[in-house]
């Protein structure tokens, strides 16, 4: 399942994301004209997305809030979970917030997750591994491997983490990655996507998807994200 993609897979998800968004407007246009009020997706509204940042960032910055205003749009629940001390992050303290701040893991639970947020994510769905798959995951610059740049965050590493259950945990996996990314070696993500049995999608050009980088917006995130839902049948 494992596999790389180029730019063109980039290309291809904005491009899908926005024939999406052209139907919706056609069927709401339709809809208008003939008197009539389009019914709440009550599935869309079941859903709850979560989307788990990084070190040193907040639900404010880069793309998250972006993602959450457009996944808003189509009904879903959306939370961005707020992570204490993300300058000085500490495993016990950032699974806390999870468990606090998660309400629900079942196939209408989707993650995702950027940076250190992604093992921290992975560490989180290992401890609560659930009678049923979760609806899945997208990790954006993902790893489990020391960071030689940030010895600090050396104690999130897990070696020893048990991917098998996490393959079966969710029924979608997905890692981005960029091979310019100056924080998160691009090899990295790379293996973890392998680990995980993920589909790897690189973006050329992207460095560390930050808002620095101009990643104050997301499409292919929002795209895969979408992509996985339409998939569920759900």
């Amino acid at each position: 399942m494992w596999q790389k993609n180029t730019a063109n897979c980039y290309q291809n998800n904005v491009a899908w994301l926005y024939m999406n968004k052209f139907v919706a407007l056609l069927l709401s246009m339709a809809a208008a004209l003939s008197g009539c009020t389009s019914p709440v997706n009550t599935q869309q509204s079941n859903r709850h997305i979560y989307i788990v940042h990084g070190y040193d960032a907040s639900p404010s910055e880069h793309w998250f809030a972006w993602l959450k205003s457009e996944m808003e749009k189509t009904e879903a629940r959306v939370s961005i979970i707020d992570l204490p001390t993300p300058d000085d992050p500490q495993p016990q303290a950032w699974q806390r917030a999870l468990e606090t701040q998660v309400t629900s893991l079942d196939s209408n639970t989707y993650f995702v997750a950027h940076s250190l947020g992604s093992i921290t994510l992975l560490r989180f769905l290992e401890k609560h591994p659930g009678n049923a798959p979760i609806g899945g995951y997208i990790l954006v610059s993902g790893f489990n491997e020391r960071l030689p740049t940030l010895p600090q965050l050396d104690r999130f590493i897990k070696p020893d983490i048990d991917y098998g259950k996490l393959v079966q945990r969710a029924s979608s996996r997905v890692v981005i990655s960029a091979p310019d990314d100056s924080v998160v070696r691009y090899r990295f993500s790379q293996a973890l996507a392998k680990f995980l049995d993920a589909r790897f999608i690189t973006v050329e050009q992207g460095n560390h998807f930050l808002a620095s980088d101009g990643f104050t917006e997301f499409p292919l995130v929002l795209a895969e994200l979408q992509k996985a839902i339409a998939a569920s049948g759900r």
